[in-house]
Formats: structure tokens, sequence, C-alpha cells
């Protein structure tokens, strides 16, 4: 899973490379906050921004799993800026919208 998650991070920042100096922000967006998987995927996420430098990874999900307060984290997500999200989306037909819109802001989904 830690190389997963490198290779996922590696990509999404090389994507998003246009200035070597300035910082990554990569959302990684769980099903629900508290979950060991995603716990574990945090941990790998952020040794693999350490790893790779400038890039700053923002653990977050919802408190409970509804797509209503997963699409509430995404919008808070957009409204920061983020350069990348990753989701384990509670209800993907749901939350296409809201990515949409992150994608037409060129937040990379």
């Amino acid at each position: 899973m830690k190389t997963k998650t490198s290779l996922i991070l590696t990509v999404a920042a090389l994507a998003l490379s246009g200035s070597a100096l300035a910082e990554v922000k990569i959302a990684l967006v769980a099903k629900s906050l508290g979950n060991g998987f995603f716990e574990a995927a945090n941990v790998g996420a952020q040794q693999a921004a350490k790893e790779l430098g400038d890039v700053k990874v923002i653990y977050t999900g919802p408190t409970t799993t509804t797509a209503e307060a997963q699409i509430d984290v995404l919008n808070g997500l957009i409204a920061q800026g983020v350069d990348a999200i990753a989701i384990s989306a509670n209800d993907p037909d749901a939350v296409v919208p809201v990515l949409k819109k992150a994608m037409q802001r060129g937040i990379k989904v």
C-alpha cells in the first residue's frame, strides 16, 4: 500500500509541478475519519510527502459515512484551493457534481 500511495503522490506532484518552489497541496479524503484503513493510508501518504518534499498532504473526511458530509468536506477543500484531491467516495454518483466543480477550477481529481 505504501508503494501505491507513493506512486499516486509522485504522479500528482509531477503533474502539478509548474513551479519547483511551490508547495503542492494534495487532499486525501477518507470515507470517514477514524477508519483504520484510511488512517494507514494517511501514514503512507505523509511519509511519501516527506520524502518528496514540497508536498503537503491534507488528510480529511467526514465524521459520518454519508455523501452529504463528504460533499461538505470537498466544498471546503475547493475553497482552500488545494491542488489535487484523492477520494474514496461514499457515493460516487453523488460526489460527481462537486468533483466536476473542482476540476473546472483546475484541481486535479
